[in-house]
């Protein structure tokens, strides 16, 4: 490497002049994920760490983006050909999971677990109001004598007990 400075970022356009390649090769590269592009920009250092652990004539490499994160116990996939592919990857991982962490955060996401606590305490709610509902109205049932009593009073209860649920689901009292 020579001894003058090289630009953080440049252009396609100029990276493929500065690696003495087609401008339609770079563009090949770029799509493919082999370039690591910040703002749209080419980042000259790391795509040339990329680039230089290559062999000339290989294909483009798959999108860091593309290849998942491995496990750390490793689960047998793809390994990353070089160390800067697997320096990105891990980049694109850790990107990722502080983005799920921000969005967690937020209020965007939720995590699972307590998805799952939430709708089984909204079901178990559901079905005890609902398996009272005999009880608390089988005196006015018995009281009435006309079908459409009956179903109005059935009517009623259950819109009572939807719009209390509704409530409780909405201002979180569940």
């Amino acid at each position: 490497m020579d001894s003058e400075q090289k630009p953080a970022l440049m252009s396609q356009s100029d990276f493929a002049r500065h690696r003495g390649k087609s401008r339609q090769y770079i563009s090949k590269l770029a799509k493919a994920g082999a370039l690591i592009l910040r703002a749209g920009k080419v980042d000259v250092a790391a795509s040339d760490l990329v680039l230089d652990d290559r062999p000339v004539d290989m294909e483009p490499a798959p999108s860091a983006a593309s290849v998942p994160p491995r496990s750390p116990a490793g689960d047998g996939g793809q390994q990353p050909a070089s160390f800067a592919q697997a320096r990105t990857v891990e980049a694109v991982y850790r990107a990722r999971l502080r983005k799920l962490e921000f969005e967690e955060k937020s209020g965007a996401v939720l995590p699972a677990d307590r998805v799952k606590d939430k709708w089984h305490a909204m079901t178990r709610q559901m079905r005890d109001k609902l398996l009272a509902l005999p009880a608390k109205i089988a005196p006015q049932l018995a009281a009435a004598s006309a079908v459409a009593e009956v179903r109005d009073l059935l009517d009623a209860e259950i819109i009572t007990i939807l719009k209390d649920l509704q409530g409780e689901i909405r201002y979180g009292r569940l």
